[in-house]
């Protein structure tokens, strides 16, 4: 039990908190005072602890909104008011949503298995210089001890891998476009 409470608990701090000042902020200009905000956040975040898992949330701060907004119209329900507006159109477009969109994720996923496939025409030494210096982050001096090289070999490898699997892009892209035009002339 204490495990998924730790679990939502780091969840809510990691994806949330960030972005409470901003939600505050916007439960303040919609109800006008006619609610606590404070009360509000506090009572969604009691929701959310209450979720048997978070696993199901794509989009955090948009589920944190909704909750937020479920609970301010919970509490006017409460309190007996009963002329109160939903969300205009126009509010509801001020809900941000910092995901990107799917068809750029979908393109950045085909672009990174592009590449991951180019590396993977690469020598050993030389995609294992590019892994460990661009993806993993290590220093050039830790990249050559790990690898057993000097550095100058790790630079090597470096530049004569990046130029490689660039040109091979370029030749793709070109091969495609020039297949495109092929086909447009029908």
């Amino acid at each position: 039990m204490d495990g998924k409470r730790d679990t939502i608990a780091a969840w809510v701090a990691r994806e949330i908190l960030p972005h409470e000042q901003a939600v505050h902020a916007w439960l303040s200009r919609r109800w006008r005072g006619a609610i606590d905000p404070d009360d509000v956040i506090q009572e969604a975040y009691c929701r959310i602890s209450n979720l048997g898992s978070v696993d199901h949330i794509e989009n955090p701060v948009g589920y944190f909104r909704r909750t937020v907004h479920a609970v301010a119209t919970d509490t006017m329900r409460r309190a007996g008011v009963i002329n109160f507006t939903s969300m205009t159109e126009m509010e509801w477009l001020d809900v941000r949503d910092n995901e990107p969109l799917a068809d750029r994720t979908i393109e950045a996923d085909q672009e990174l298995r592009r590449v991951d496939a180019l590396l993977g025409e690469l020598g050993e030494v030389c995609r294992e210089a590019i892994r460990l210096r661009r993806i993993e982050g290590l220093s050039q001096r830790e990249t050559a001890r790990r690898l057993g090289v000097s550095e100058d070999v790790v630079r090597n490898h470096l530049v004569r891998g990046v130029k490689r699997v660039l040109r091979a892009m370029a030749d793709q892209d070109a091969d495609g476009s020039e297949a495109q035009r092929e086909r447009a002339k029908g």
